[in-house]
């Protein structure tokens, strides 16, 4: 149970940075360098979300 809450909030975790990278898209002079960082930090985001579900899929 709780594996299941930290991948759900992993998930909000992830939708949120997909949200901020977006909306940081959206300005006339981006910030290239904060869209890079958030992407970064979603897709770790992402890597743990896949290693969490492995893991409970395995046990």
């Amino acid at each position: 149970m709780e594996n299941e809450l930290t991948i759900e909030t992993l998930r909000v975790k992830h939708a949120l940075l997909d949200a901020a990278i977006k909306e940081e898209e959206t300005h006339i002079w981006k910030n290239l360098s904060k869209i890079e960082q958030l992407k970064r930090e979603k897709l770790k985001q992402k890597d743990e979300i896949l290693r969490m579900t492995l893991q409970d899929i395995s046990n």
